[in-house]
């Protein structure tokens, strides 16, 4: 029998110290204040049996919540140390919830939030995140294009201007280059984005933040894939695709493809040897901000190893934490970012306010109502 009936909120990662709402007096007053860092699920069950007498109530979700143990499995919520009786629901700070059972969520009426900035109180909040993804994914695209971090490679080597562009046309001969080139024979030119044509394979709120980037910024006419056929013509002039075999025909006109799908067995290896066979060969930018799942590693890296793809940009890995060595070894036709595509510190005091208000609002004993906020996160 629990000794403290004050309800707990349990955090598995630290909140952003400088939260509005986790120095409210309202989140004082109705929580006591628990801290676990997860590693590994041993832990995890010792540190709950040593509060059985904890009335935890709430988890706090924050980075990487349960990452480390491969997420809140079955096994884990059905274990006999986890307060699935008293637990009411878990508020994330990311926007992905890979590894979670939905259906023993349900089953124990624990309510799952996550992530968004589609519905917010204030203008400024608004698509923050696909706004910061979307800034990860022009770098990367760039990258591909103009290939900055392999010249400044090269040029913190050389430090020397003419030196350096002469290096990375593979020369060492002293003759003067412009800069265009990136290889001796003039087969592997730097290219300007603009008016080329991109493919963004997901349009949810971060897809379409990415393509705002790309058309305004980079000036590329856009196309967007999904599964559903939108509702109303696009009001920029983008280019509707169905995700389905019908695309396969159409992907050789793409010199850069986006890949912002989230991890399902649908999408799983969706970016494959087949997929990569019908795309422009060695002029293609390939950008995953999705899961690393999404591609088949194998086929991607021999693509790479046999001049079949331009470049590839990676924010998600398959083997996340690890990141494959072919990528850390490859600089002149690779880019990585070690998953940071929204990591700004605007994002992590934004998504720490919605997480600590989710649990406040689905935790209320005297309101039954989430708010429109709240509503538009919840997944269980």
């Amino acid at each position: 029998m629990q000794s403290s009936m004050k309800p707990t909120l349990l955090f598995v990662a630290h909140p952003d110290h400088r939260s509005r709402i986790l120095d409210s007096q309202e989140l004082r007053n109705r929580f006591e204040f628990l801290h676990h860092d997860v590693t590994t699920k041993d832990e995890f069950f010792k540190f709950l049996r040593q509060h059985t007498d904890k009335n935890i109530t709430a988890i706090y979700g924050g980075y990487p919540a349960f990452h480390p143990i491969g997420g809140l499995t079955r096994d884990v919520i059905e274990h006999e140390s986890f307060p699935r009786k008293s637990l009411r629901c878990i508020a994330l700070c990311s926007r992905g919830y890979n590894g979670f059972d939905l259906e023993a969520l349900r089953e124990n009426e624990i309510k799952l939030f996550n992530f968004q900035d589609q519905v917010c109180e204030t203008p400024q909040e608004k698509d923050q995140g696909g706004n910061d993804v979307g800034d990860c994914v022009l770098w990367h695209v760039l990258e591909g294009f103009r290939k900055f971090s392999y010249q400044q490679l090269i040029a913190r080597k050389d430090g020397d201007t003419f030196a350096a562009r002469n290096h990375a046309a593979d020369r060492d001969d002293g003759a003067w280059e412009f800069g265009h080139r990136l290889s001796n024979d003039g087969s592997f030119l730097v290219q300007s984005p603009r008016n080329r044509k991109c493919l963004i394979l997901g349009f949810g709120s971060v897809g379409k933040q990415i393509a705002l980037k790309l058309h305004h910024g980079l000036g590329m006419e856009v196309h967007y894939c999904r599964r559903s056929e939108p509702q109303k013509e696009n009001e920029h002039g983008w280019t509707f695709h169905r995700l389905d075999d019908s695309l396969k025909s159409q992907l050789h006109q793409f010199s850069v493809i986006i890949v912002a799908l989230p991890g399902t067995q649908e999408t799983q290896h969706l970016i494959d040897k087949e997929f990569l066979s019908h795309c422009d060969g060695p002029n293609l930018i390939l950008v995953n901000v999705g899961r690393g799942s999404i591609l088949n590693l194998d086929d991607v890296k021999d693509a790479l190893q046999k001049g079949q793809l331009r470049h590839l940009g990676a924010d998600v890995f398959y083997r996340e934490p690890k990141i494959d060595q072919a990528l850390l070894s490859e600089h002149k036709m690779t880019s990585i970012t070690p998953h940071l595509g929204s990591s700004t510190e605007t994002v992590f005091y934004q998504s720490c306010e919605l997480a600590l208000r989710n649990i406040l609002e689905a935790t209320d004993p005297l309101s039954h109502v989430l708010s429109p906020v709240c509503k538009a996160s919840r997944i269980v």
